[in-house]
């Protein structure tokens, strides 16, 4: 199992190199139906459903999002879009504001991007970017969040009402169940709710 997108050209040439190995890409879009696939999931499912929890709490109607990539990338953008259809399934009112750090992983940047949002009068903080700095920035002033990836009430107790998350044991298991059966058949996977690979962390 290759975790992140950075690995997969090169499960692409081992594949080709040991075909007697199965490669599982995460993340990515490359596989060769036989040998080495991709699996991901319909994240969007969980994005709508934290949105709504963000359109509920907040009273400015005012949510800021802090986006890793910009329209340029699809997962981000879906999220974006999906967030904002929650939110505004329960409060047609609101507004989502959104900044892009153009970075995967920029703790400085996620930071000053949610307190930017929280002084333009922002009381809810979104994200798509992988540290908890928008949620401690979120709580440091006083307003609420929704995290990423995990169950970020860990780091931010005060400000975090959900966190869309990923289960990535739900596809292990199947992709090692279907290896044992022999009903394994390089076939790319999307999993979403339904299948317990994405969800929203319990309501704070």
């Amino acid at each position: 199992f290759a975790t992140s997108w950075g690995y997969m050209d090169t499960c692409e040439k081992l594949a080709e190199e040991y075909p007697d190995v199965l490669f599982c890409h995460g993340t990515g879009y490359k596989s060769n139906g036989t040998n080495f696939n991709n699996y991901f999931g319909r994240i969007y499912q969980s994005r709508y459903l934290s949105g709504v929890a963000a359109g509920l709490k907040t009273e400015s109607n005012m949510i800021g999002y802090v986006g890793a990539m910009g329209q340029e990338n699809g997962e981000v953008s879906s999220g974006i879009e999906a967030f904002a259809m929650g939110v505004e399934s329960v409060n047609p009112d609101d507004k989502v504001y959104v900044k892009i750090t153009n970075s995967w992983y920029d703790p400085e940047g996620e930071k000053q991007a949610a307190v930017a949002l929280i002084n333009e009068g922002c009381d809810v903080i979104g994200q798509h970017c992988d540290t908890p700095n928008p949620q401690l920035a979120a709580e440091e002033a006083g307003v609420f969040g929704v995290g990423y990836n995990s169950d970020m009430s860990k780091d931010a107790p005060k400000a975090v009402l959900t966190s869309t998350v990923w289960n990535w044991g739900a596809y292990y298991t199947k992709a090692v169940q279907d290896l044992i059966d022999g009903t394994w058949t390089g076939e790319n996977y999307f999993g979403g709710l339904e299948e317990g690979l994405v969800d929203i962390s319990p309501l704070s």
